[in-house]
């Protein structure tokens, strides 16, 4: 009996060392002869779900092609509006602007430096109004050609590969050079930009450039935005951090002994938060990896991810008066034996949601809450991801079924036929920033270029050996009535 109670008391203490916060029907009562703490497990099933399209509303731009082995062929381009400054002016007397160039500037990229692509600019025909209320704007799949004209002559293209052999060493390793394509846009671009600029009209007295006042009348009247993207080659993905537009600026000044020069200088514009950038993704072979039964995938940007079906109902009957202390499931990273030169990375962090949940977790910007949404980050020793707490999330979800259940076996039947997701959870890779603290003030999808292999899939989930099986551990208490 002694030796029961000792057992029971390292659980419990176990327990409450990891949760500080027991959720269930039953109240934990601790008394002089006992703590009834159990233990217990569930088999959980799992399979490869296909995501068609992810919200991908970020500050980073793709673009480029690759083919693996594995996974198919994979390949991003972007379309982007360009901000303009309130009240934006060039300099006086401007005789032309010599040059106007897209520069496309990189912190880093995936696979062959030295792979040939070659990149096209369009410009846009269509305004994109990005006021917050159309979220298909941001999501991977979205289609340029309802925004520029795919049978019209491009603005520009160049040849292009992620390490420049053009940038001299001597350069190359300055602390100042930044990795870039640097695409020339032609004349007609800029005799066309000048004549917009040049055109003026009188404000209370005062001469104004009407189309340069803000963002907004510069994308409605002068440039609505470029399609940027590949048109041959493969072999690498450009992670682009910033996008300028570079003006190369003609114009007379005078000099110290009063007489005119014509001097040059380069008047740079940007791609900000406040205008509209966002990446299509695009994948071939995923659908052959959703069938593989020997295991369950994850690959980013917008592949795959793995589904979790929990038997909930199974739990319900056991633990419905329990108060469950302590809940958690670990998934094991399967060894890439794969020998492709050009390895993905493993995704750092799993976000745990529930599917009929996840649209609305990325569209609105939400943080995890460790109650209904968690996060695992990858355990590289245990070669893992481990998720706990999970005892809030099985006791929200045994609160909608007694809700259910308390107005009938007929309606507790039609509320799982009209929620066919109701048991089902989806582990998504995602990126996380963090604020000066270290408190994670927002999750992401993750865009880029990683995969994992995860030990589970429907040759699993049907084994005969139980002890093979995904398990997931619960402890719980009874009450106890005084």
């Amino acid at each position: 009996m002694k030796l029961k109670f000792l057992v029971a008391l390292g659980i419990a203490a176990t327990l409450y060392s990891c949760d500080d916060e027991t959720t269930g029907i039953g109240q934990f009562v601790a008394d002089n002869d006992m703590i009834p703490a159990k233990a217990d497990s569930y088999t959980i099933e799992t399979r490869s779900h296909l995501l068609d399209s992810v919200y991908s509303r970020s500050s980073t731009a793709y673009l480029g092609k690759f083919t693996d082995q594995d996974y198919g062929t994979f390949s991003s381009d972007f379309l982007v509006q360009i901000n303009c400054p309130e009240n934006f002016i060039l300099p006086d007397r401007i005789e032309e602007i010599k040059e106007a160039t897209l520069g496309l500037y990189y912190t880093s990229y995936f696979g062959d430096s030295l792979a040939n692509l070659r990149v096209q600019v369009d410009p846009l025909t269509k305004v994109i109004k990005d006021d917050g209320t159309d979220k298909a704007l941001y999501y991977s799949n979205m289609e340029p050609t309802d925004y520029y004209d795919k049978n019209a002559a491009p603005l520009a293209t160049k040849d292009y590969s992620a390490y420049d052999r053009t940038i001299p060493d001597s350069i190359r390793n300055e602390d100042t050079y930044y990795p870039n394509v640097s695409i020339g846009l032609g004349k007609d671009f800029c005799k066309d930009f000048l004549e917009k600029y040049n055109y003026t009209e009188t404000v209370n007295g005062k001469t104004i450039h009407p189309y340069f006042k803000d963002s907004e009348s510069f994308i409605n009247n002068v440039l609505k935005g470029f399609y940027v993207h590949t048109t041959s080659g493969e072999g690498s993905i450009l992670y682009i951090s910033d996008i300028y537009l570079h003006l190369t600026i003609a114009y007379w000044t005078k000099t110290d002994e009063d007489k005119d020069t014509l001097v040059h200088t380069i008047v740079p514009m940007s791609s900000t938060k406040e205008v509209f950038m966002s990446t299509r993704f695009q994948n071939s072979g995923m659908k052959e990896l959703v069938n593989d039964t020997k295991c369950t995938y994850l690959k980013t940007p917008a592949g795959l991810c793995t589904e979790v079906t929990l038997p909930i109902e199974e739990m319900y009957e056991a633990h419905k008066n329990d108060t469950l202390n302590s809940i958690s499931v670990s998934f094991q990273k399967l060894k890439d034996q794969s020998n492709t030169p050009f390895k993905m990375g493993t995704p750092g962090t799993l976000l745990m949601v529930r599917k009929s949940e996840m649209k609305d977790f990325f569209e609105n910007n939400k943080v995890h809450d460790n109650k209904t949404t968690f996060l695992a980050t990858y355990d590289s020793n245990s070669n893992s991801y481990s998720f706990s707490k999970l005892n809030r999330l099985i006791s929200y979800i045994f609160s909608e079924i007694r809700t259910e259940i308390e107005k009938g076996e007929t309606e507790w039947n039609n509320w799982k036929n009209e929620h066919k997701d109701w048991n089902k959870l989806l582990l998504v890779p995602v990126t996380t920033e963090t604020d000066s603290q270290g408190n994670i003030i927002g999750v992401e999808n993750d865009l880029n270029v990683n995969s994992a292999m995860l030990v589970g899939g429907e040759d699993l989930n049907n084994s005969s050996d139980e002890n093979q099986r995904i398990k997931m551990s619960i402890i719980y208490t009874n009450p106890v009535q005084k």
